[in-house]
């Protein structure tokens, strides 16, 4: 991995000796190892080196980022190792000013070093040292990473201050709360960054071939946020459903040079074979409970592969040897680190209650999926799975961020609130071609295994086998196993006469919280569906069963204080 360390390593020496100089004294940097703008913008392969450098130094807030996004919520829980700081955030106990996961400033550190890079690439394109479309990209990239920083901070300080500008972080550090800059709330936060990407002069993906390669076995293509994917999250937040599904729909479909029925489709696969990341029984055993075969968590285990690219859309790696260590095995190993983290009691029962289509009760994506019980312990392995205990000092690892079990739930979610309940359901079930099939013997075959509807919500899901009509027909879908399909799990139901949309939504939490558990999503759902339906219970009455079932005294106290909006979120402290 030489090539790919060389490149990381050397993204992290641009991220902290200069990618702004005015930032040395915010790194602590002696002045020898500093880079001046005139001797580091000079050509496209600078600006390379200066976006890799902002991807070295995003990489240091994994631990920041799962910490606030799950522990804050309800699936997470502290162990008997964490110390005050990780208790404070999981009881949502008043913040002490020394607690580093409640901590702006390295959220404003990227953020500034973007805001830096912006600017260097306008001078840059204004100079004529880049091309238009070399320009195009590049910024384009670094300024859809810096609105997802900002969504970020907004979903968990609340009110924060928006900065377009290079700043020095220590000089002008009180400047974040003196009024000098605008301080933007939730809704004002979504509705500008959306202006702002909606003013992208490059939605897709890098097709610069510095961008589009492989180093040593990965593909540099989920390096880098995914603009579409992240303008469907913008929509989603903001109540554009329609909008919202056609991005993730785009990107569900999008031609990446895989197989384009089973890449982001959610599909089925050899379960016999361990191929695709689906988990089941062996043939002719389904009724055997000793031949269950579970793949599903493969995905977070997996070397890059063909089935690893057709799951994984954004993922950084830790490598051993440069900064950043990986800091997942510490956080969460019980053998091999301080196993500070563990899963909550209330979703543990979630996947326990589950039923699969053998009637057999527990979910996959439960004990030997997201977490392993070692001896009483439960041990969340999302993060530690491919840690090789014949390889002791090799702790490199990957900070997973976006994955398609992630798109469908998201697409889901925006079908559901457009009315498009069967598609939602035929996605989170067993796939398009179970829901849509229709009477194979019926003479009007027009309808049958696609949605026929209109974009985003058009799924193609005939399957052209010899028995089956029409014949010799492959429609883009076919192989859709849906969310729930892929882990052999019955359908969720909906009575007669039941308001499915909200039915459909309450279902969608739990659905989320079994398939992305820990991956840092959590509290950005409640948050966005607590607003949505303007009930402060949907996330207050989540984090107090939580707390009372791991018996907090002060469950109820916290329950009171989430009952309203303004105590959700964290001091924005940069003192």
């Amino acid at each position: 991995m030489k090539n790919y360390r060389t490149i990381l390593s050397y993204g992290l020496v641009i991220a902290a000796a200069g990618i702004c100089a005015s930032c040395e004294r915010f790194f602590d940097i002696p002045p020898q190892n500093q880079l001046t703008p005139e001797q580091h913008y000079r050509d496209v392969y600078d600006a390379n080196a200066a976006i890799r450098g902002i991807y070295g130094e995003l990489i240091t807030l994994a631990d920041q980022y799962v910490i606030l996004n799950e522990l804050r919520g309800d699936l997470m829980d502290v162990t008997y190792n964490a110390d005050y700081h990780l208790r404070q955030i999981n009881q949502h106990e008043e913040i002490s000013p020394d607690n580093p996961y409640a901590d702006p400033k390295p959220f404003y550190s990227v953020i500034n070093n973007c805001n830096d890079v912006l600017y260097n690439f306008d001078i840059m394109l204004k100079d004529l040292k880049f091309s238009k479309e070399e320009y195009n990209q590049r910024y384009s990239d670094i300024l859809t990473l810096r609105s997802w920083l900002y969504l970020q901070m907004v979903i968990h300080f609340g009110n924060v201050p928006y900065i377009t500008e290079p700043i020095d972080l220590v000089d002008d550090l009180e400047k974040l709360t003196d009024g000098t800059y605008p301080v933007l709330s939730i809704e004002d936060m979504i509705d500008t960054l959306i202006n702002v990407m909606e003013s992208l002069p490059h939605l897709a993906l890098y097709s610069d071939p510095s961008f589009r390669t492989v180093i040593d076995g990965y593909n540099t293509r989920i390096m880098f946020i995914d603009k579409e994917i992240f303008l469907g999250d913008l929509y989603l937040w903001n109540g554009e459903y329609e909008l919202a599904a056609s991005y993730y729909k785009y990107v569900m479909e999008r031609d990446i040079g895989q197989n384009r029925y089973d890449s982001y489709k959610c599909c089925y696969g050899d379960v016999y074979t361990l191929t695709k990341f689906n988990s089941g029984y062996t043939r002719y055993y389904y009724m055997d409970e000793y031949s269950a075969l579970n793949n599903w968590p493969l995905m977070f285990s997996a070397e890059p592969s063909t089935d690893y690219y057709d799951e994984w859309m954004w993922a950084l790696y830790f490598l051993d040897d440069y900064p950043p260590e990986n800091p997942f095995l510490d956080m969460f190993s019980l053998q091999h680190g301080n196993y500070l983290l563990k899963p909550a009691e209330g979703v543990l029962e979630l996947w326990d209650a589950q039923v699969k289509r053998n009637g057999f009760l527990k979910d996959f994506r439960g004990n030997t999926g997201s977490y392993e019980l070692i001896g009483e312990e439960p041990v969340i392995t999302k993060y530690i799975s491919s840690y090789n205990l014949l390889n002791p000092f090799e702790k490199g690892g990957q900070w997973h961020l976006w994955r398609t079990g992630l798109i469908h739930l998201r697409f889901i979610e925006a079908a559901n609130r457009d009315g498009q309940h069967r598609v939602a359901m035929a996605l989170m079930n067993a796939g398009i071609n179970i829901e849509y099939m229709g009477d194979p013997n019926a003479t009007d075959i027009t309808y049958l295994q696609r949605t026929n509807l209109p974009f985003p919500y058009d799924f193609d899901g005939r399957k052209g086998a010899t028995w089956q009509i029409p014949l010799g027909v492959r429609g883009l879908w076919h192989r859709n196993t849906g969310i729930r399909g892929r882990v052999y799990l019955e359908d969720f139901t909906i009575p007669e006469a039941s308001d499915s949309l909200m039915l459909i939504e309450d279902h969608l939490l739990d659905e989320c919280a079994m398939e992305l558990a820990f991956e840092g999503h959590r509290w950005g759902d409640l948050v966005r569906i607590s607003l949505r339906r303007n009930d402060p219970a949907i996330l207050a009455d989540r984090i107090y069963d939580k707390l009372s079932r791991a018996g907090y005294a002060n469950a109820e106290e916290v329950h009171a204080k989430l009952m309203s909006r303004e105590n959700w979120f964290l001091p924005f402290n940069v003192d």
